[in-house]
C-alpha cells in the first residue's frame, strides 16, 4: 500500500480521522470567524457577547459580577471593564446587593437583551451559510463528525440539518 504524506498507509482509518479532524478545524475556524464578524456587526467582542448571553439568560435575577469572571473566563479586572462599557452603552445595570454592599449583580438591560437576541440571529445565519464554504460539508454533518471523531458517539442529526435549511432558505 502506498505510504500518505506523514508516513501513514494512505487510505488507513488513521488517514481518515485526520482528515475529517483537518476539515472539522477549519470548519471550526471558519465558523469563529463568521462569528466575529457577526458580532463586530452589533459592535460586540466575543467576550461582551457572552456576557450579556449570561446576564440575559439569568434573567432579573441577574449575576454577581464575581461569578461572571468564573462563567467568562476571564480576569475580574477585564470582567470590571467590560461591565463599565456596557453599562455606559446601556445593554447592563448594576446593582449593589442589599444584605452585602461588597456584592454586585450585573443584570441585562431590556436593550441588552434585544441586542444580544439580534446577534444571536446574525450569526445563526451567517452559520447556516457554513456548508457553502468550499471544501465543507454542512453543519449537521460536521457536528455528527466531531461527535464521532472526539467523542466516539454516533448520532443522526436529521432533525437539526431540516432546521439549518429552513433557517438557510428563510424559513422559520
Amino acid at each position: 500500500m502506498p505510504l500518505a504524506e506523514g508516513g501513514g498507509e494512505a487510505g488507513t482509518p488513521l488517514d481518515e480521522d485526520l482528515r475529517v479532524a483537518a476539515v472539522l478545524r477549519r470548519g471550526f475556524r471558519h465558523a469563529q470567524l463568521l462569528m466575529a464578524h457577526s458580532l463586530a456587526e452589533h459592535d460586540l467582542s466575543a467576550l461582551s457577547y457572552h456576557l450579556l448571553l449570561e446576564t440575559g439568560a439569568a434573567g432579573s435575577a441577574g449575576v454577581v459580577q464575581g461569578e461572571l469572571a468564573d462563567l467568562l473566563q476571564c480576569p475580574d479586572t477585564r470582567v470590571s471593564m467590560l461591565v463599565r462599557d456596557l453599562i455606559d452603552r446601556g445593554l447592563v445595570a448594576a446593582e449593589r446587593s442589599q444584605p452585602d454592599r461588597r456584592v454586585v449583580v450585573i443584570r441585562a438591560t431590556p436593550e441588552g437583551v434585544r441586542l444580544a437576541h439580534a446577534a444571536l440571529r446574525t450569526q445563526r445565519h451567517a452559520l447556516a451559510s457554513l456548508s457553502a464554504y468550499t471544501g465543507l460539508p454542512s453543519v449537521p454533518a460536521l457536528l455528527q463528525s466531531a461527535l464521532r471523531l472526539y467523542l466516539g458517539v454516533e448520532i443522526r442529526l436529521d432533525a437539526v440539518a431540516a432546521a439549518v435549511g429552513a433557517e438557510g432558505s428563510g424559513g422559520r
